[in-house]
């Protein structure tokens, strides 16, 4: 007869035997040492192993030799005994993704806050790298527009990298950011003014023609 031993403590299936025939009775009769059982054990499933209690075999969970990770730290980790679940170890078989990853109900996930600080750091770099270029435009240029130093073509740029570093301030100052930023256009090309109209009044050039009125006197008598 095939028996099954079982931990005395959880009740967790340990080996299976054949039982001694027992020496003191003439009928065919078995030694079933303590903790043991002939109860015939269930089919085992995937990530199950029998435990006998109360009189029957029961699967409960095994995940013994699977690779785990920590869903605090992402770390690996193991079960060494089976009848626990890793959620109830704080466990889980999903490795972390990333170290930006946290465990939020139930998944790896990005933590919304995270996510608002990403951006607005994002956002905040993205002005840092248009206010740096706006700046190196007009650097050492305020002193020369003051002393009237600068050409009209000068003068229009500072003019116009000035108002755009401003409405980079606007833009980084509004309520929408940094969810939604319109960042300013950067100055269009200098285009210069058309030259003046000549004067009405201008002198033109080269001698009048004759006029034939008025010449009668000196035209030849008739014959």
């Amino acid at each position: 007869m095939l028996i099954h031993q079982y931990d005395s403590t959880t009740g967790a299936y340990l080996s299976s035997c054949l039982a001694d025939a027992d020496p003191r009775s003439r009928e065919a009769r078995w030694l079933v040492p303590a903790f043991s059982t002939p109860v015939a054990m269930p089919e085992r499933t995937p990530l199950t192993w029998p435990f006998y209690r109360d009189g029957a075999w029961s699967l409960l969970p095994d995940y013994r030799g699977r690779v785990l990770y920590r869903q605090d730290t992402g770390e690996q980790a193991e079960i060494v005994a089976p009848g626990v679940t890793p959620a109830g170890l704080g466990l889980t078989d999903k490795p972390r993704p990333s170290e930006r990853h946290t465990w939020i109900d139930g998944a790896w996930g990005i933590a919304p806050e995270l996510l608002a600080q990403e951006k607005r750091a994002a956002m905040t770099a993205e002005f840092e790298r248009r206010m740096e270029i706006a700046r190196g435009q007009n650097a050492g240029k305020a002193d020369a527009l003051a002393a009237g130093l600068l050409n009209d073509e000068q003068t229009y740029y500072f003019k116009a990298w000035s108002a755009y570093q401003m409405a980079l301030v606007r833009a980084i100052e509004s309520d929408t950011f940094p969810d939604a930023v319109e960042w300013p256009d950067t100055p269009a090309a200098y285009v210069p003014p058309p030259p003046p109209p000549a004067p009405e009044h201008e002198v033109q050039t080269g001698k009048p023609e004759a006029s034939t009125a008025g010449n009668k006197a000196t035209d030849p008598p008739a014959a």
